[in-house]
């Protein structure tokens, strides 16, 4: 009961119906069975006027794109999955795991040594909550030189650079690693939560109490700087997903000491 009223609430905050996640949902998993007639967060499947001409007649294809919607709507959507399986995460006393294209693997083997190295993972730009851990992960970083910190954000290249500028930058002790396919969160076994993990009342209450929502904020400078034509994100090659570029609220978070 009280899940599904904060799901209603959090709904209603960024404006959007009550069924839209489950029918985004079934739209992401492929389920093509008949739905209501579009209203105005639905695209009308393009009409074809030759029945010889089968090019518009592919199931396979959404109905919907997460992409037509404001960059800050866009977190709130259920992703499509890693590209890999996720994976068991690791325990106290685990060897770091090995990401498919060892991005984060060759960052920490030029760590030197024994030094020891704390990873962040990331929630979406622009979220109080990634303010908060992110914020705390710098302060840490002044405080011990001695160790290495590496922060890996899932949003875009663009998206989190001027996130973190806004801010107050990283530091000098923390790297950043971009990781928009996601395949480093799957690889240390961080996939997407469930309606809990996002929707549940103490994370809604905390969220409303919470101040530092900067998304607005992104939204507008990547609007500003890449606009939302296809040709111009294939121009960039950042290899986001659609409707990825600010991240995503479902994508779970983590760290660990290396």
């Amino acid at each position: 009961m009280f899940s599904g009223l904060a799901q209603k609430a959090a709904l209603k905050k960024i404006g959007l119906p009550s069924d839209t996640f489950s029918q985004i949902s079934n739209a992401f998993n492929g389920d093509t069975s008949p739905r209501p007639p579009p209203n105005k967060l639905k695209k009308s499947p393009p009409t074809n006027n030759n029945p010889n001409d089968t090019s518009n007649n592919d199931n396979s294809k959404s109905w919907f794109s997460v992409s037509s919607l404001p960059l800050t709507v866009q977190p709130w959507f259920s992703p499509p999955p890693p590209p890999i399986p996720v994976s068991t995460p690791p325990k106290i006393g685990d060897l770091a795991p090995t990401d498919p294209d060892r991005v984060l693997s060759s960052q920490l083997g030029s760590s030197g040594g024994n030094r020891k190295t704390i990873v962040v993972f990331l929630r979406c730009v622009g979220c109080a909550f990634a303010q908060q851990t992110f914020t705390d992960l710098r302060a840490l970083s002044l405080q011990h030189r001695d160790l290495s910190f590496i922060a890996i954000s899932h949003s875009s290249p663009a998206a989190t650079e001027k996130w973190i500028s806004l801010i107050g930058g990283k530091g000098s002790n923390i790297k950043l690693v971009y990781d928009p396919s996601r395949k480093i969160y799957a690889s240390w076994g961080l996939g997407t939560g469930g309606w809990g993990y996002v929707l549940n009342v103490g994370t809604q209450v905390n969220g409303f109490k919470t101040k530092g929502w900067l998304g607005g904020k992104v939204a507008e400078s990547v609007e500003r700087t890449e606009g939302f034509s296809s040709v111009r994100r294939q121009e960039k090659g950042e290899g986001v997903e659609e409707g990825m570029k600010m991240g995503n609220k479902w994508q779970e978070a983590g760290g660990r000491m290396r």
